[in-house]
C-alpha cells in the first residue's frame, strides 16, 4: 500500500536483474517522502520486455488509495564511472508517485469548452478532457501540440495556431501553456480556446465600412448625415448629385455654407432642409415630410423624406439621420389613376368597392336626415354568360358587358342612381323606390327588358338573358353588405325559377338560403354515409314492347326529415359544389355493377342510361372514371349509355367534343336528353355523334292539346331518324299518348305507364319481357 500522503512521493535507487529480466535486488539510495511498499511497485515491475533497452520509463500507472506511480531507469553504459561496482544487468531507477487527479476535478476540466490537453515532463499528450475527445480528430490534436515546449515561466505567453481538422476547414485557436498541479501526476496543460467565428467576425467588421459605403452609395435613396450643428458628415452619391456637390468639399460643412457654394437654384432646397431639420431636432422623434425639389429645366422631383435624430445619453444632441426617396414616379401615378381607381376598367362603371362606399353613403345620410325615402338594390347578372365567351370569343364577351353598361347608363332613367359592374358579368344598381311590388316587379321587368333585346357585336347578334335580386332599404337591411348578400340570394332564387326572371328578397327566401346551406353540409358526408342510391326506369321498345333498358336515377337518404330534397334541388346543389365529380364517379359505378348483375341474373342484355351533367363532362378524371366502372363490371361498353342535355354542350364545346370522341372510342353509347328545351341545335346532333334523341315530356304531355307542341314532336322524329338516330319519348303517361307516338314512328316510350322509378329488385321481373 502507498503511503498516504498529501503531495508527493518519489525514490532513486539502483536494482539488479536476472536474466529473465526479475529483480533481484535493489538498493535505496535516496528518497523524498515514504514509499513503504516499495517492493509492491518493483514486483509489478517483473518481467518488463522493456529492461532490456539502455534506458525506458513505464507509467503512469494507477495503483492503490488513488495513487499514480511511473518509474524511469538508465543502464551501466549511460553511467560511466558511477557504474562500478554493480553487474552489467543493473539499472538505476527512479520512482515517484502522485495522488490521482480527483474527479471533481477531471469534471471541471470535462465541462470546459476549450480543448484541455495534459502532458508528462516528455510533453507527451496523456490526457484528454471532453471537448478534445470529442473532436475526433488525432490529427487537430497533433497539430496543437507540435513543437509546444515545455510549460516555463516565460512560455506561457498565449498565441494564436491555425490547424486543419479531419475535414480541410481552417480552424484558428488560441494556444497557452500552463503548468499543471502536482496532484494531476502530469507537466502541464496545454489550453486550446478556439477562436475561428471571432476571427470570421473581425474579418468580416474590417471590410464592414468598405462594404457600407458601397451598399450606401448604390441606393436610390439620397442618406445625408449631420451633427448637431447642422455640418455634414456623410453623404451617399445620390445626394451629392440631387445637390450638384460631386466637386465641392462639402465634409463638415452646413447648409448654409453649401448653398452659397453651389447654383443659386438649389439655395431654396437648403433652405427648405434647414427648416425640417431644426423641426425634427425640436421633437426629438422621427418626422416624415414630402419634399419637392426644383431641378434643371423647370422640371421638380417628389421626395419622401424621413429625419431621425439621435441623441447622446445625456440628452445633447449627436447626429441626424436623413433618408430621401424619390417618389414622382408613384405620385404622378396616384393622379393619373385617381379615378380610375373609383371605375371598372372594362366598362367606366363604378366597380364594387366604390359601389359599397357610396351606397353606404347614401345610406348614412338618409338615417341622419331620418328621411322616409327607401332604397333599391337591384343585382343580376348574365345567364350562361360563360357560353358567350367561348362561342364567340372573350373579345365579343368583353363587348356584350360595355355594350350592357351603356345600355343600363342610358336606358335606367333616375334622379338618383348608382351603376356598377361588380365583376364578372354581374352588375348592381341602387336608386330610390317605393315598397310597392308592383313597383318592385317593374325594376325586374326593366331588366329583363334591357337584356332580351339581342346585342350586335361584329355583325353577329348574341342573345343573352338575366337573373335579377331585388333588395328594399331598409325592410330587409341596414348596411350595404348586408344588402347585397340578400340580393345574392334573391338573385339565387331567380335562377331557381328558371333564370330569365327576378325575385324580391323576402324571409321565405332567406329560410331557403339556410335551408339549401344546411342540405349542401349534409351532402358533402352524403357518400361516405351511404345516403346516396339508385333507383331505376324501365324504356320500352315500341316494336317488340320488351323492356330492354333503364334510367338510372339519384336519390337522397337525408340524416333528418327537414332536409329531405327532390333531385332538382339536391342535384344543381352538388354541381354547383364541385361534388357531382365525386357522387357522380359513385353513380356509374354503381349503375355497370347493377347492369352485370342482371347480365348474371337474367341473361339479358339491360342497357343502362346515366345522366351526366356539364361539370362531370369537363372534369379532367371523366374518361377515367367511365374506363373504371366498365373494368369493374366488365359489361360490354355499349351497355352504358350516357345522357347530356344541350346546356351541358354549350361550354367549352370543342373540349366536350374531344372529351366524348373518347367516350365514343370505348364503345359507350350517347343520348341527347330534354331535345327541345335548350337550343335545339342541328349541329349538336351531328358534332357530338349521338346514338339516341330523347324528346322533353313537356313536349308529350300537351301533344293532345297544343298542336304546336304536336308539331315539334313530328319534326323531332323525322329529323332523329335522318339523322339515323334511335329517337325516345320521354313522360309517357297514357295508353293514348303511346299509341300517338308509335304512330308518329317513335322508337322507345319512358314514364309511368310503362314503369316508374324503382329500386333493382322490384323491376328485375319486367326486364326483357314484352308489355302490353
Amino acid at each position: 500500500m502507498l503511503p498516504v500522503m498529501t503531495d508527493y512521493a518519489d525514490a532513486w535507487l539502483w536494482i539488479d536483474l536476472e536474466e529473465q529480466g526479475q529483480i533481484r535486488a535493489h538498493q535505496v539510495i535516496t528518497q523524498t517522502g515514504k514509499l513503504h511498499d516499495l517492493p509492491l511497485i518493483l514486483d509489478a515491475l517483473g518481467h518488463l520486455d522493456a529492461w532490456s533497452d539502455d534506458h525506458g520509463r513505464h507509467g503512469p500507472t494507477e495503483g492503490t488509495r488513488g495513487w499514480v506511480w511511473r518509474v524511469r531507469w538508465l543502464a551501466l553504459t549511460h553511467l560511466g564511472r558511477w557504474a562500478s561496482p554493480h553487474t552489467p544487468q543493473a539499472r538505476l531507477l527512479h520512482v515517484s508517485a502522485y495522488p490521482r487527479l480527483s474527479e471533481d476535478a477531471i469534471g471541471w476540466l470535462d465541462r470546459l469548452p476549450d480543448f484541455v490537453i495534459g502532458r508528462d515532463e516528455q510533453q507527451a499528450t496523456v490526457f484528454l478532457n471532453k471537448a478534445a475527445n470529442d473532436a475526433r480528430d488525432e490529427s487537430l490534436i497533433a497539430q496543437l501540440t507540435r513543437q509546444v515546449p515545455a510549460f516555463s515561466d516565460t512560455a506561457d505567453a498565449p498565441m494564436e495556431l491555425s490547424v486543419q481538422d479531419r475535414t480541410g476547414k481552417t480552424r484558428i485557436f488560441q494556444r497557452q501553456t500552463i503548468q499543471a498541479p502536482p496532484s494531476a501526476a502530469l507537466h502541464d496543460f496545454i489550453l486550446a480556446h478556439e477562436i475561428t467565428a471571432m476571427k470570421a467576425l473581425e474579418h468580416a467588421l474590417s471590410d464592414n465600412e468598405r462594404l457600407m459605403r458601397t451598399l450606401i452609395d448604390a441606393t436610390p435613396d439620397f442618406i445625408v448625415i449631420k451633427d448637431a450643428d447642422s455640418r455634414w458628415l456623410l453623404a451617399n452619391e445620390s445626394a451629392l448629385d440631387l445637390c450638384h456637390l460631386q466637386d465641392i468639399a462639402w465634409w463638415g460643412k452646413t447648409d448654409d455654407e453649401l448653398a452659397a457654394m453651389t447654383h443659386p437654384m438649389y439655395r431654396a432646397t437648403f433652405a427648405r432642409y434647414s427648416a425640417t431639420d431644426l423641426r425634427a431636432w425640436e421633437t426629438g422623434r422621427l418626422v416624415r415630410t414630402m419634399d419637392t425639389l426644383p431641378l434643371p429645366g423647370g422640371r421638380t422631383r417628389v421626395f419622401d423624406t424621413l429625419k431621425l435624430p439621435l441623441f447622446e445619453i445625456d440628452g445633447r444632441r449627436k447626429v441626424l439621420v436623413i433618408i430621401g426617396r424619390d417618389v414622382t414616379e408613384r405620385q404622378e401615378a396616384q393622379a393619373r389613376y385617381q379615378n380610375l381607381a373609383s371605375q371598372d376598367e372594362l366598362t367606366g362603371l363604378l366597380n364594387r368597392r366604390c359601389f359599397q362606399l357610396e351606397a353606404q353613403r347614401w345610406i348614412d345620410e338618409l338615417k341622419r336626415e331620418k328621411s322616409s325615402q327607401k332604397l333599391a338594390l337591384v343585382m343580376f347578372d348574365l345567364d350562361y354568360f360563360r357560353s358567350v365567351n367561348d362561342s364567340y370569343g372573350h373579345a365579343r364577351g368583353d363587348r356584350l358587358l360595355q355594350e350592357m353598361a351603356h345600355r343600363l347608363q342610358h336606358e335606367c332613367t333616375s334622379d338618383q342612381i348608382l351603376i356598377a359592374r361588380m365583376g364578372g358579368d354581374e352588375f348592381a344598381l341602387l336608386l330610390p323606390a317605393d315598397n310597392a311590388p308592383t313597383s318592385l316587379d317593374a325594376l325586374g321587368a326593366r331588366i329583363k327588358e334591357i337584356t332580351a333585346r339581342p346585342f350586335v357585336i361584329d355583325g353577329v347578334s348574341i342573345f343573352t338573358s338575366a337573373s335579377t335580386g331585388i333588395v328594399l332599404w331598409p325592410d330587409h337591411g341596414q348596411a350595404i353588405h348586408e344588402m347585397l348578400h340578400q340580393a345574392d340570394s334573391a338573385m339565387y332564387e331567380a335562377k331557381e325559377l328558371g333564370r330569365n326572371s327576378h325575385a324580391v328578397f323576402s324571409p321565405h327566401i332567406a329560410e331557403l338560403q339556410n335551408w339549401r346551406s344546411d342540405l349542401l353540409t349534409a351532402l358533402r358526408s352524403g357518400l361516405t354515409e351511404n345516403r346516396f342510391r339508385l333507383v331505376y326506369q324501365v324504356q320500352q321498345n315500341a316494336n317488340s314492347l320488351a323492356i330492354t333498358g333503364v334510367e338510372a336515377l339519384l336519390r337522397w337518404s337525408p340524416p333528418r326529415p327537414d332536409l329531405a330534397a327532390r333531385p332538382d334541388q339536391f342535384v344543381p346543389l352538388l354541381e354547383q359544389s364541385g361534388l357531382i365529380i365525386e357522387v357522380g364517379g359513385w353513380v356509374l359505378h354503381e349503375a355497370c355493377r347493377q347492369a352485370a348483375a342482371w347480365r348474371d341474373q337474367l341473361g339479358e342484355r339491360i342497357s343502362v342510361a346515366v345522366n351526366i351533367s356539364s361539370v362531370q363532362l369537363h372534369a379532367p378524371c371523366f374518361v377515367d372514371r367511365i374506363r373504371s366502372a366498365l373494368g369493374e363490371s366488365n359489361i360490354n361498353p355499349d351497355l352504358l349509355e350516357l345522357e347530356l342535355t344541350e346546356s351541358s354542350l354549350v361550354i367549352e364545346p370543342a373540349k366536350a367534343a374531344a372529351t366524348l370522341a373518347e367516350v365514343k372510342a370505348l364503345g359507350v353509347q350517347l343520348a341527347l336528353d330534354d331535345f327541345g328545351t335548350g337550343y335545339s341545335s342541328l349541329s349538336y346532333l351531328t358534332r357530338f355523334s349521338f346514338d339516341r334523341l330523347k324528346i322533353d315530356q313537356g313536349f308529350v304531355r300537351d301533344i293532345f292539346d297544343d298542336p304546336k307542341d304536336l308539331e315539334i314532336v313530328k319534326a323531332i322524329i323525322a329529323m332523329g331518324h335522318a339523322l339515323g338516330l334511335e329517337v325516345v319519348a320521354e313522360g309517357v303517361e297514357t295508353v293514348d299518348e303511346r299509341d300517338l307516338l308509335e304512330g308518329l314512328g317513335c322508337d322507345s316510350f319512358q314514364g309511368y305507364l310503362v314503369g316508374r322509378p324503382g329500386k333493382p329488385e322490384e323491376i328485375s321481373s319486367m326486364l326483357g319481357v314484352g308489355l302490353l
